[in-house]
């Protein structure tokens, strides 16, 4: 009847829309057993499962929406502004059987009360047939941080913030690392993002108390220098917002861990850049220490030669882009290079041909190698 009962320090009209989502259960199989999320999500704290979003519907001025849901599906609930950011969040679920019809007075209402309509009339929205959900633009499928968030950062933000000595020590880029992206773990490490910590007890939580309004990455993107030269269009500005109100999750899908063959895990592989390592110690030790040139997280998945440690030391690779002050591979026949770019090429092959779990969200459908169109 009214969305904005019960959501202190939130005035009514502030609540335009009303999102849908969905928390992904899971799956179980006798082959296999139970899947997880995380290996160990006790000491991670992030999510326990991946979200989606079914879709957005108008709220009314006088609070009220009225609007359809998929049968025998968990989705919970978030109330949002006029920028699509959340204004409170359910953090509970609610399913509804085939057919099944139900209203609600607001948030935390008490089953004794029931709710007078805010201007004393019959509520707006069922004055008019339900609506179905608005899907956002990438779809109602789980959210993935590599392919539906972190073409955002490379549009907007990696240009200065990548590379060794990235702009205030934030780097945006996409390269794998032991267990999310480059961009992922800064987001974490720097607590960039607000979340709700899934080992927090079950009391009820005010709203606005974590979130895209209590993000530091929005705020700079709002009031900030960055937001003057990111610009973000609505449909990126949508995507972030999203995600993080979605808490911020990495990977779409959960992880078997009986699959066999196992994926291959490029950062973890210790042949791969131990080999890297004795060329950058022998060619780039000059200016840099191996360990800080020789990065998973600097191989182009998509176009191996552009890997930075390939494509900043060779002579007239980088017109206008990252390089090193003096060229150290005066062309591209040199053999340490060509050592190192066919090394580079293999492990991008095995990482598509056996994709670990974040890469699957990305890969192309059609058997090439490569990142799938976004």
């Amino acid at each position: 009847a009214d969305v904005g009962r019960g959501v202190p320090g939130v005035p009514r009209e502030k609540i335009r829309y009303l999102r849908i989502s969905q928390r992904l259960f899971w799956p179980y199989s006798n082959a296999y057993g139970g899947q997880r999320y995380e290996p160990d999500v006790k000491q991670v704290m992030i999510n326990w499962t991946p979200a989606r979003v079914l879709g957005t519907v108008p709220v009314e001025p006088d609070g009220s929406a009225h609007f359809t849901v998929p049968a025998d599906t968990a989705v919970y609930f978030q109330l949002l502004d006029e920028n699509f950011m959340e204004l409170r969040r359910m953090r509970s679920f609610i399913s509804f059987q085939p057919g099944e019809s139900r209203g609600c007075v607001g948030c935390h209402e008490s089953r004794q009360e029931v709710a007078t309509p805010a201007n004393g009339r019959f509520p707006t929205a069922l004055l008019h047939d339900p609506v179905a959900p608005v899907p956002p633009p990438w779809g109602d499928r789980a959210m993935s941080f590599l392919r539906d968030v972190q073409p955002v950062f490379d549009r907007h933000c990696a240009g200065c913030h990548s590379g060794i000595k990235p702009a205030d020590g934030l780097d945006f880029s996409g390269g794998l690392t032991a267990s999310y992206n480059r961009a992922y773990d800064t987001i974490l490490q720097r607590r960039l993002i607000s979340r709700s910590n899934v080992g927090d007890d079950a009391r009820i939580t005010p709203p606005l108390a974590f979130g895209s309004h209590k993000s530091k990455l929005v705020e700079v993107l709002r009031t900030g220098a960055c937001g003057k030269r990111a610009e973000l269009s609505k449909e990126d500005w949508l995507r972030l917002v999203t995600w993080i109100d979605l808490n911020g999750p990495y990977h779409d899908g959960f992880i078997n861990k009986r699959q066999e063959p196992p994926p291959y895990d490029l950062p973890a592989d210790r042949e791969l850049f131990g080999a890297l390592s004795a060329i950058h110690s022998r060619r780039c030790g000059q200016c840099h220490q191996a360990a800080d040139v020789t990065r998973s997280d600097w191989i182009d998945l998509a176009r191996p030669e552009q890997s930075r440690f390939l494509r900043a030391p060779l002579a007239g690779a980088t017109p206008g882009g990252p390089a090193c002050s003096r060229a150290v591979y005066q062309d591209a026949n040199d053999p340490d290079y060509r050592t190192a770019l066919d090394l580079v090429r293999a492990a991008v092959t095995k990482a598509w041909e056996r994709p670990r779990r974040d890469l699957q969200a990305v890969a192309p459908r059609d058997g090439t190698k490569g990142y799938a169109a976004k």
